[in-house]
Order: structure tokens, then sequence, then C-alpha cells
């Protein structure tokens, strides 16, 4: 599925005195099978964007067109091609209401009024594409679950519907590093499996280089920088003047190629960096 959003524009409370503009005028297109992340310091509007382009809010000025319909109409065409965007908010497990697993991921297929044969093929694949095993999981009260379990539910949720495009907004906040780095692949093989649209609105820089490949920046309403991950992330300049810090391996690998290291500075993951400070000092030894 083609995103595109067309100068799009949001305020809170409109005409009221506690107005406030969210999004201002922004431009951005996602294509088909891309894995973008969205950044941007606290009340950049990230959160509000990605709610326009899922059809949840309608926007105050402009337009969100999914494969070319307009995403906030009316007509049977918009309502369909919102059916194929899903969205998972920060800690979905807060929404979780059905009294058990099966019947929680089976929630929105059934009111596709899909037949129930096709409703249960969708909850097991669902819940195969979380990691979690139907047939232990499915008659169990979802509040006797862990809360990482109860996450991979809400998820599974989503899946089922079989969504093109899946928004995540925080997706592996509060869980330990095991499970954050879980979840994320989890979503990677769904990704891969399908191939959907991966959108991912993350602080977390070690979650954004795990999953996706492409980094839009929002701040003050506004898209301030877009391109590839390494890149964007390397540019610790425009992401301090836009209150952003830089990930703490770029920082050491700028300050040791200040030092006179050969080293690159895009390299974002721990393992990474540590492979390039290594390289860089059999290149030093043997120059030495």
């Amino acid at each position: 599925m083609l995103i595109q959003a067309q100068q799009l524009a949001y305020t809170y409370a409109p005409g009221t005195p506690l107005a406030r503009p969210a999004l201002r005028g922004v431009d951005v297109e996602i294509g088909p099978g891309e894995r973008v992340g969205i950044l941007g310091p606290t009340g950049s509007g990230k959160s509000t964007l990605v709610q326009l382009l899922a059809g949840l809010l309608a926007p105050t000025a402009g337009r969100v067109l999914l494969d070319g319909v307009a995403a906030h109409g009316h007509s049977a065409a918009a309502r369909a091609c919102r059916r194929r965007v899903g969205l998972a908010f920060q800690y979905p497990e807060e929404q979780i209401f059905e009294p058990t697993v099966f019947r929680e991921v089976a929630f929105g297929p059934r009111r596709l009024r899909l037949p129930e044969a096709q409703v249960e093929e969708r909850v097991r694949w669902a819940l195969q594409m979380v990691g979690l095993e139907p047939a232990t999981m499915e008659q169990r009260s979802p509040l006797s679950l862990s809360g990482g379990e109860m996450r991979r539910v809400a998820l599974a949720g989503v899946l089922a519907m079989q969504p093109q495009v899946l928004i995540l907004d925080e997706p592996a906040a509060g869980l330990d590093p095991q499970g954050r780095r879980e979840l994320l692949a989890r979503m990677r093989a769904w990704q891969e499996q399908v191939n959907g649209t991966l959108i991912l609105v993350s602080h977390n820089v070690d979650d954004l280089a795990r999953l996706v490949e492409r980094a839009v920046v929002v701040a003050h309403g506004r898209i301030v920088a877009d391109g590839p991950l390494r890149r964007v992330l390397s540019d610790s300049e425009r992401l301090r003047a836009v209150g952003l810090d830089a990930p703490q391996t770029v920082t050491l690998l700028q300050a040791l190629r200040r030092a006179g290291w050969p080293v690159r500075t895009d390299r974002l993951l721990p393992e990474e960096a540590a492979g390039e400070i290594a390289r860089a000092g059999r290149l030093l030894e043997a120059a030495g």
C-alpha cells in the first residue's frame, strides 16, 4: 500500500483558547514494503502523525491518501483502505477486555463477519506470528499472562486483521532487553512473510536500528529529516538542534574519529561499534 500525506495539518481544540497545532504542512510518502522509523522529541507530533496515517484522526487541513483513496472519506473504498492499516498503541495490553486469549484475538475478525473457520485460522496464525503457541494459550485468561505475553496477545489481535500496513507506537516500551529483541524480531518476521509496510514510532535507537531502514524525524509539527536510518542518526548536529541525542555509539565513534581513529561513524548498534573499533585498532597497530 502506498501512503501519501499531503500538506497535512492537525490542531487540537481548534477555535478555543486551548488550541494547539500538532502538525503543520507535513508531506511524506511511504511505499509498499518499507520499514520506516518515526522519531522526535516529546510533543513533536509523531503520534498524531501516525494516527492520521491510520485514519483514526481527520486532518485539520491537507489529506492522507491510501493507494490513492482519501483515507478520511466515508466511501466503501475509504473504509476498506483503513481496514488495511493496523495501529498498535503504546501499552496495547491495557486495551484487552475479552475473557480468553482466543476471543481477544478473534474480536476484530469476527466484526468483519468472517466464517468461524476463517476466524480460527487467523487467530492461530497471528498467535504463532507473535511467538505464542495456540494450543496452550487460546483458552487462558489474558489476565493470567505475563506483561510480555499480554503485549504479544494485543499485537496478535492487530495482526489477525491481516493489515498491509502495521504501525507500532513504542511497541517494546517497558519490556526487558530480551523481550524487546524477541518482539522486534517477530515484527520483522511478519513484515518479511507478508511483504507488508512497517512503521515504528520509538525513542529507542536500538529498536530502530534493529528493525527499520529509513528514519523520519518530526519536530515542532514538521518533518525536519527523512532518509536512510544510518545517515539520519549519524547527523548529531541536526539531532541536537531539535532536542534529540545522537546514539551513544555514534557519539563515541565521532570522538574517536576526532582523535584520529579511522572509524566509520554510522554504526548504530553496540556490537557494530565494537567491531568497528576493533577493526580501526588493528589498522592503527599495523600502521604503527
